[in-house]
C-alpha cells in the first residue's frame, strides 16, 4: 500500500468538509520494548543524542503533525527528521510498517545488512517501528528511537539484528 491510512483520511476528510484537520492518533496497544525487550546500549561515541526540534519534543505525543506529515514524539517522525537532515525525505512513508515499501518504491535500497545511519525497520505490531541505527555490533544494532515503550520518548538502545530489515536513505 502505497498510500498510508493517514494520508487517505485527510484526502477524505478535505474532500467532504473542503478543510482537513490531523487528529490524534490512536494509542498503540503494545510497545516494541513489550515485544523485543530493551538491552541498554552499547557504549558508543557515535550517538547522535536527542536533537528532536523542542516544537516537537516539549508538547503531548500525538499532539501536533510534523513537517512530514506525522505525529510529534512517534519513530517515524523522529526518523523523519533525522532523514531530512541528511537531505533526503521520507515524507508521507505514513506508519513504520509502510516504510520499507514506500522506500522501495523511491529507490532507496532496504536489505538486511545494518550500517550506521540506515533506518532500522520492522513490520512487527500494530505500526511497526523504525530506528536509526548509531553502530553495530556482531548480531545486535545499537539504535535511536522516540516511542520505543510506548510513551513517546527517546531512547538508545541495543536490538537483534535479524530482528529489523534496513533502509539506506544516505551513506
Amino acid at each position: 500500500m502505497r498510500r498510508p491510512l493517514l494520508v487517505f483520511a485527510a484526502v477524505l476528510a478535505f474532500g467532504i468538509s473542503g478543510t482537513a484537520t490531523a487528529t490524534a492518533a490512536p494509542a498503540q496497544p503494545t510497545s516494541m520494548a513489550a515485544e523485543f525487550g530493551t538491552v541498554p546500549a552499547a557504549a558508543t561515541a557515535s550517538t547522535i543524542g536527542d536533537i528532536y526540534p523542542a516544537k516537537w519534543r516539549n508538547v503531548p505525543q500525538d499532539s501536533v503533525v510534523d513537517d512530514w506529515n506525522m505525529y510529534n514524539r512517534e519513530c517515524v517522525s523522529w526518523a523523519a527528521f533525522n532523514i531530512d537532515r541528511h537531505g533526503e525525505s521520507a515524507n508521507n512513508y505514513g506508519d513504520a510498517k509502510y516504510w520499507d515499501d514506500n522506500a522501495r518504491y523511491d529507490g532507496y535500497r532496504v536489505d538486511n545488512s545494518p550500517s550506521v545511519g540506515a533506518i532500522a525497520q520492522t513490520d512487527n505490531g500494530t505500526y511497526g517501528h523504525v530506528a536509526i541505527v548509531d553502530s553495530v555490533h556482531g548480531g545486535t544494532v545499537t539504535v535511536e528511537d522516540y516511542n520505543w515503550a510506548g510513551d513517546g520518548h527517546y531512547l538508545v538502545h541495543d536490538v537483534s539484528t535479524s530482528s529489523f530489515r534496513y533502509i539506506h536513505f544516505y551513506g
